[in-house]
Protein backbone atom coordinates (compact mmCIF):
# COMPACT_ATOMS: atom_id res chain seq x y z
CA UNK A 1 0.00 0.00 0.00
CA UNK A 2 1.32 3.52 -0.94
CA UNK A 3 1.61 6.43 2.15
CA UNK A 4 -0.39 9.36 1.22
CA UNK A 5 1.75 12.20 2.00
CA UNK A 6 0.97 15.87 2.70
CA UNK A 7 1.21 18.74 0.73
CA UNK A 8 3.03 21.71 2.78
CA UNK A 9 3.53 23.99 -0.37
CA UNK A 10 0.61 26.81 1.04
CA UNK A 11 0.48 29.03 4.15
CA UNK A 12 -1.68 28.14 7.08
CA UNK A 13 -4.19 30.62 7.90
CA UNK A 14 -2.05 30.37 12.20
CA UNK A 15 1.13 31.33 9.88
CA UNK A 16 -0.72 33.77 8.47
CA UNK A 17 -1.82 35.24 11.31
CA UNK A 18 1.16 35.02 13.20
CA UNK A 19 2.91 36.88 10.41
CA UNK A 20 0.11 40.10 10.32
CA UNK A 21 0.77 40.71 13.72
CA UNK A 22 4.49 40.92 13.30
CA UNK A 23 4.02 43.53 10.91
CA UNK A 24 1.99 45.27 13.21
CA UNK A 25 4.18 45.29 15.66
CA UNK A 26 7.17 46.47 13.80
CA UNK A 27 4.56 49.30 11.87
CA UNK A 28 3.73 51.07 15.91
CA UNK A 29 7.46 50.36 16.88
CA UNK A 30 8.35 52.80 13.48
CA UNK A 31 5.44 54.84 14.07
CA UNK A 32 6.14 55.56 17.58
CA UNK A 33 10.39 55.98 17.09
CA UNK A 34 9.53 58.40 14.09
CA UNK A 35 7.02 60.56 16.31
CA UNK A 36 9.85 60.04 19.16
CA UNK A 37 12.83 61.46 16.97
CA UNK A 38 10.11 64.45 15.94
CA UNK A 39 10.13 65.22 19.25
CA UNK A 40 13.33 64.98 20.31
CA UNK A 41 14.25 67.24 17.24
CA UNK A 42 11.73 69.95 18.31
CA UNK A 43 12.96 69.55 21.76
CA UNK A 44 16.79 70.05 20.93
CA UNK A 45 16.59 72.58 18.47
CA UNK A 46 14.35 74.79 21.23
CA UNK A 47 17.47 74.33 23.47
CA UNK A 48 19.81 74.56 21.17
CA UNK A 49 18.68 77.82 20.14
CA UNK A 50 17.86 79.28 24.20
CA UNK A 51 21.37 78.25 24.72
CA UNK A 52 22.69 80.45 21.95
CA UNK A 53 19.85 82.96 22.95
CA UNK A 54 21.65 83.21 26.73
CA UNK A 55 25.37 83.16 25.33
CA UNK A 56 24.24 86.38 23.25
CA UNK A 57 22.93 87.61 26.54
CA UNK A 58 25.84 87.29 28.99
CA UNK A 59 27.63 89.13 26.53
CA UNK A 60 25.57 91.88 26.35
CA UNK A 61 25.18 91.97 30.12
CA UNK A 62 28.89 91.64 30.53
CA UNK A 63 29.77 94.70 27.78
CA UNK A 64 27.27 97.30 28.98
CA UNK A 65 26.17 99.31 32.15
CA UNK A 66 22.91 99.20 33.62
CA UNK A 67 22.17 102.71 32.27
CA UNK A 68 23.48 101.56 28.86
CA UNK A 69 20.70 98.27 29.12
CA UNK A 70 17.93 100.98 30.12
CA UNK A 71 18.62 102.96 27.18
CA UNK A 72 17.78 99.82 24.70
CA UNK A 73 14.26 100.95 25.06
CA UNK A 74 12.80 97.49 25.21
CA UNK A 75 9.08 96.75 26.11
CA UNK A 76 7.98 95.69 29.35
CA UNK A 77 5.81 92.92 30.01
CA UNK A 78 2.39 93.71 28.60
CA UNK A 79 0.36 91.10 27.02
CA UNK A 80 -1.27 87.95 28.35
CA UNK A 81 0.40 85.74 26.54
CA UNK A 82 3.66 86.79 28.06
CA UNK A 83 2.38 86.67 32.01
CA UNK A 84 1.03 83.05 30.88
CA UNK A 85 4.49 82.38 30.10
CA UNK A 86 6.42 83.97 33.13
CA UNK A 87 3.54 82.03 35.51
CA UNK A 88 4.01 78.63 33.97
CA UNK A 89 7.85 79.03 34.14
CA UNK A 90 7.93 79.93 37.89
CA UNK A 91 5.66 77.58 38.56
CA UNK A 92 7.85 74.72 37.24
CA UNK A 93 10.93 75.76 39.03
CA UNK A 94 12.41 76.98 35.78
CA UNK A 95 12.75 80.47 37.27
CA UNK A 96 13.19 82.02 40.67
CA UNK A 97 10.85 85.30 40.44
CA UNK A 98 7.84 86.20 37.67
CA UNK A 99 7.90 89.46 38.62
CA UNK A 100 6.83 91.38 35.33
CA UNK A 101 8.82 93.96 35.63
CA UNK A 102 11.96 92.73 36.25
CA UNK A 103 12.00 91.31 32.61
CA UNK A 104 12.21 93.02 29.16
CA UNK A 105 11.03 91.75 26.13
CA UNK A 106 12.74 91.15 23.03
CA UNK A 107 10.94 90.96 20.05
CA UNK A 108 12.00 88.51 17.05
CA UNK A 109 13.28 92.15 15.78
CA UNK A 110 15.56 92.93 18.52
CA UNK A 111 16.86 89.54 18.80
CA UNK A 112 17.96 89.92 15.41
CA UNK A 113 19.39 93.90 15.23
CA UNK A 114 20.58 93.81 19.20
CA UNK A 115 21.44 89.84 19.23
CA UNK A 116 22.37 89.37 15.65
CA UNK A 117 20.97 86.02 16.10
CA UNK A 118 19.26 84.73 12.62
CA UNK A 119 15.35 82.94 12.24
CA UNK A 120 14.25 82.75 15.70
CA UNK A 121 10.39 82.82 15.48
CA UNK A 122 9.32 83.32 18.77
CA UNK A 123 9.57 86.36 21.20
CA UNK A 124 12.02 85.65 24.60
CA UNK A 125 11.62 87.98 27.92
CA UNK A 126 15.12 88.47 29.43
CA UNK A 127 15.94 89.42 33.30
CA UNK A 128 19.10 91.05 32.84
CA UNK A 129 19.89 91.32 36.42
CA UNK A 130 19.74 87.02 36.63
CA UNK A 131 20.29 86.52 33.08
CA UNK A 132 17.08 84.30 32.59
CA UNK A 133 15.40 84.25 29.84
CA UNK A 134 12.08 83.01 29.01
CA UNK A 135 10.41 81.86 26.16
CA UNK A 136 6.74 83.59 25.11
CA UNK A 137 5.57 80.53 22.95
CA UNK A 138 7.93 77.45 25.05
CA UNK A 139 8.32 74.05 23.85
CA UNK A 140 6.08 70.74 24.63
CA UNK A 141 8.22 67.80 26.64
CA UNK A 142 6.83 64.84 28.17
CA UNK A 143 3.28 66.18 28.58
CA UNK A 144 4.38 69.45 30.26
CA UNK A 145 5.19 72.69 28.23
CA UNK A 146 8.52 74.59 28.75
CA UNK A 147 9.14 77.98 28.36
CA UNK A 148 13.32 77.83 29.07
CA UNK A 149 15.66 75.73 28.51
CA UNK A 150 17.54 74.74 32.05
CA UNK A 151 15.35 71.88 32.68
CA UNK A 152 14.88 70.21 29.30
CA UNK A 153 16.96 67.18 28.03
CA UNK A 154 20.69 68.27 27.43
CA UNK A 155 19.45 71.78 28.90
CA UNK A 156 22.35 73.93 30.94
CA UNK A 157 21.76 75.56 34.39
CA UNK A 158 22.27 79.01 34.69
CA UNK A 159 25.00 79.59 36.85
CA UNK A 160 25.52 83.30 38.56
CA UNK A 161 29.19 84.32 39.16
CA UNK A 162 30.97 81.44 37.70
CA UNK A 163 30.76 81.19 34.34
CA UNK A 164 29.51 84.83 34.18
CA UNK A 165 30.54 88.01 35.88
CA UNK A 166 27.91 90.50 36.57
CA UNK A 167 28.16 94.10 35.59
CA UNK A 168 27.98 95.96 38.69
CA UNK A 169 29.00 99.13 36.86
CA UNK A 170 29.55 102.67 39.24
CA UNK A 171 27.58 103.25 41.85
CA UNK A 172 27.35 106.84 43.66
CA UNK A 173 28.51 108.63 46.87
CA UNK A 174 26.89 111.63 48.08
CA UNK A 175 27.58 113.30 51.04
CA UNK A 176 25.97 115.99 53.11
CA UNK A 177 27.90 118.00 55.71
CA UNK A 178 26.47 119.69 58.92
CA UNK A 179 29.52 120.96 61.36
CA UNK A 180 30.91 117.54 62.58
CA UNK A 181 28.30 115.73 61.32
CA UNK A 182 28.44 114.05 58.08
CA UNK A 183 25.48 111.72 56.69
CA UNK A 184 26.15 109.88 53.40
CA UNK A 185 24.15 108.30 50.76
CA UNK A 186 25.20 105.13 48.61
CA UNK A 187 23.26 105.12 45.41
CA UNK A 188 22.67 103.48 41.98
CA UNK A 189 23.69 100.21 43.00
CA UNK A 190 22.81 97.87 39.94
CA UNK A 191 23.03 94.82 41.09
CA UNK A 192 20.40 92.56 43.53
CA UNK A 193 22.04 90.70 46.04
CA UNK A 194 25.28 92.24 46.90
CA UNK A 195 27.49 93.43 49.99
CA UNK A 196 27.89 97.51 50.31
CA UNK A 197 30.83 98.05 52.86
CA UNK A 198 33.13 100.81 54.18
CA UNK A 199 36.55 100.79 55.72
CA UNK A 200 39.18 104.11 56.42
CA UNK A 201 41.62 103.88 53.55
CA UNK A 202 44.83 101.67 54.60
CA UNK A 203 42.24 100.30 56.90
CA UNK A 204 42.00 96.41 58.44
CA UNK A 205 38.44 96.00 58.30
CA UNK A 206 35.24 96.54 56.20
CA UNK A 207 31.99 98.05 57.98
CA UNK A 208 29.31 96.34 56.12
CA UNK A 209 26.19 98.64 55.58
CA UNK A 210 24.12 95.81 53.82
CA UNK A 211 24.85 92.34 52.81
CA UNK A 212 21.82 91.74 50.71
CA UNK A 213 21.66 94.95 48.02
CA UNK A 214 18.83 96.10 46.38
CA UNK A 215 18.44 97.00 43.03
CA UNK A 216 18.45 101.10 42.61
CA UNK A 217 18.02 101.45 46.50
CA UNK A 218 19.86 103.85 48.37
CA UNK A 219 21.60 103.26 51.69
CA UNK A 220 22.16 105.46 54.28
CA UNK A 221 25.00 106.09 57.01
CA UNK A 222 26.44 108.61 59.19
CA UNK A 223 30.16 109.11 60.27
CA UNK A 224 31.75 111.39 62.72
CA UNK A 225 35.55 110.82 61.97
CA UNK A 226 37.57 112.92 58.82
CA UNK A 227 39.29 110.57 56.59
CA UNK A 228 39.66 108.98 53.62
CA UNK A 229 37.61 106.80 52.62
CA UNK A 230 36.77 103.57 50.70
CA UNK A 231 32.83 102.48 49.86
CA UNK A 232 32.86 98.84 48.19
CA UNK A 233 30.08 97.02 46.47
CA UNK A 234 30.76 93.16 46.13
CA UNK A 235 28.69 90.70 44.48
CA UNK A 236 27.71 87.60 46.53
CA UNK A 237 27.85 85.50 43.90
CA UNK A 238 31.30 86.31 42.99
CA UNK A 239 33.15 88.01 45.47
CA UNK A 240 36.06 88.93 43.34
CA UNK A 241 33.47 91.05 41.41
CA UNK A 242 33.72 94.21 43.10
CA UNK A 243 33.92 97.93 42.78
CA UNK A 244 35.24 100.29 45.14
CA UNK A 245 35.17 104.27 45.41
CA UNK A 246 37.43 106.58 47.70
CA UNK A 247 35.55 109.93 49.18
CA UNK A 248 37.00 112.22 51.45
CA UNK A 249 34.92 113.43 53.95
CA UNK A 250 36.68 116.45 56.12
CA UNK A 251 34.58 117.40 58.97
CA UNK A 252 34.40 121.13 60.81
CA UNK A 253 32.75 123.10 63.59
CA UNK A 254 29.85 124.38 62.17
CA UNK A 255 29.37 128.17 61.33
CA UNK A 256 27.87 130.01 64.05
CA UNK A 257 25.47 132.34 62.26
CA UNK A 258 21.45 133.08 62.16
CA UNK A 259 22.06 134.40 58.15
CA UNK A 260 21.82 132.39 55.05
CA UNK A 261 25.12 130.68 54.13
CA UNK A 262 25.39 131.16 50.32
CA UNK A 263 27.09 128.05 49.76
CA UNK A 264 27.34 124.82 51.27
CA UNK A 265 31.21 123.88 52.49
CA UNK A 266 33.12 121.70 52.14
CA UNK A 267 36.83 122.20 53.73
CA UNK A 268 38.23 119.36 52.10
CA UNK A 269 41.83 119.70 50.43
CA UNK A 270 41.92 122.06 47.27
CA UNK A 271 38.15 122.78 48.08
CA UNK A 272 37.06 126.21 47.29
CA UNK A 273 33.77 125.87 49.05
CA UNK A 274 34.05 128.11 51.96
CA UNK A 275 30.90 128.48 54.09
CA UNK A 276 29.89 132.39 53.05
CA UNK A 277 27.73 135.19 54.58
CA UNK A 278 26.81 139.03 53.73
CA UNK A 279 26.26 141.24 56.04
CA UNK A 280 25.90 145.13 55.44
CA UNK A 281 27.08 144.96 52.01
CA UNK A 282 30.68 143.41 53.60
CA UNK A 283 30.86 139.86 52.86
CA UNK A 284 32.73 137.14 55.25
CA UNK A 285 34.26 133.81 55.29
CA UNK A 286 34.23 131.37 58.21
CA UNK A 287 37.18 129.42 59.84
CA UNK A 288 36.81 126.87 61.75
CA UNK A 289 39.02 126.27 64.43
CA UNK A 290 42.02 124.46 63.65
CA UNK A 291 45.98 123.68 64.08
CA UNK A 292 48.78 123.32 62.08
CA UNK A 293 52.15 121.78 62.40
CA UNK A 294 55.76 122.62 60.94
CA UNK A 295 55.13 120.32 57.81
CA UNK A 296 51.89 122.74 57.21
CA UNK A 297 49.42 120.08 57.59
CA UNK A 298 46.24 121.43 59.05
CA UNK A 299 43.65 119.47 61.68
CA UNK A 300 40.33 120.60 62.33
CA UNK A 301 38.98 120.85 66.13
CA UNK A 302 35.91 119.05 67.42
CA UNK A 303 34.50 121.69 69.46
CA UNK A 304 36.97 123.51 71.62
CA UNK A 305 38.40 120.70 72.51
CA UNK A 306 41.81 118.77 72.33
CA UNK A 307 40.47 116.39 70.21
CA UNK A 308 40.53 116.95 66.04
CA UNK A 309 37.93 115.45 63.69
CA UNK A 310 39.73 112.52 62.71
CA UNK A 311 40.07 111.87 66.45
CA UNK A 312 43.53 112.18 67.16
CA UNK A 313 44.99 113.71 70.03
CA UNK A 314 46.33 117.13 69.42
CA UNK A 315 49.26 118.60 71.66
CA UNK A 316 50.80 121.97 71.92
CA UNK A 317 54.19 120.64 71.56
CA UNK A 318 53.70 119.58 67.91
CA UNK A 319 50.38 121.40 66.96
CA UNK A 320 50.09 125.49 66.56
CA UNK A 321 46.74 127.35 67.24
CA UNK A 322 46.20 130.72 65.96
CA UNK A 323 45.80 132.76 69.22
CA UNK A 324 42.54 134.49 67.33
CA UNK A 325 40.69 131.30 68.47
CA UNK A 326 41.71 132.38 72.09
CA UNK A 327 39.51 135.43 72.10
CA UNK A 328 41.63 137.58 74.39
CA UNK A 329 39.08 139.81 75.18
CA UNK A 330 36.75 137.18 76.49
CA UNK A 331 38.93 134.47 77.55
CA UNK A 332 36.19 132.63 75.86
CA UNK A 333 37.32 129.80 73.33
CA UNK A 334 35.92 129.65 69.68
CA UNK A 335 35.25 127.43 67.70
CA UNK A 336 35.65 129.45 64.27
CA UNK A 337 35.85 133.38 62.92
CA UNK A 338 34.39 135.15 60.61
CA UNK A 339 36.96 136.78 58.71
CA UNK A 340 36.12 139.56 56.20
CA UNK A 341 37.08 139.20 52.43
CA UNK A 342 36.62 141.06 49.32
CA UNK A 343 34.27 139.27 47.13
CA UNK A 344 31.71 135.91 47.58
CA UNK A 345 33.60 132.95 46.44
CA UNK A 346 36.67 134.40 46.21
CA UNK A 347 39.52 131.98 45.49
CA UNK A 348 43.06 131.73 46.29
CA UNK A 349 42.13 132.34 50.19
CA UNK A 350 44.81 130.38 52.89
CA UNK A 351 43.45 130.49 55.96
CA UNK A 352 46.67 130.71 57.76
CA UNK A 353 46.91 134.32 55.78
CA UNK A 354 43.27 135.32 56.49
CA UNK A 355 43.79 134.77 60.33
CA UNK A 356 47.54 136.48 60.10
CA UNK A 357 46.17 139.47 57.99
CA UNK A 358 45.78 142.80 60.76
CA UNK A 359 43.59 144.26 58.11
CA UNK A 360 40.84 142.33 58.01
CA UNK A 361 37.79 142.54 60.05
CA UNK A 362 37.21 139.24 62.74
CA UNK A 363 34.07 138.39 64.16
CA UNK A 364 33.24 135.19 66.49
CA UNK A 365 29.19 135.02 65.27
CA UNK A 366 27.58 136.97 62.42
CA UNK A 367 24.02 137.66 63.10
Amino acid sequence: MKKRTKDNKGITLIALIITIIIMLILISVTTYTGLSTYKSTKVNKFVDEMQLLQSKIDDLVASMTKEELDNLNLASVSTQEQRDALNSAFSNGEIKSKEETAYKVFSTENILNILNVENVKNDIMVNFETREIVSVSGENYDGKRYYTQYKLPHGQTLTEGTEFTRNIGEFTVNLSIDGINSEIEVSNISITNGTLSYQEKNGTYWTVITNYTQKNESYRINLLKSGNYIFRVQDNNSLENKVEKEVKITLTNKPKTNLSLVQSYDYGQGSEKWAYVTKDNKNYVWIPRFVYNNNEEIKYIKGTSNVATDDTYIDDENWTLDSKFKNQDSKKALTGIWVEVTSVNQTGLDMKNLLSDSTKTFLEEVN
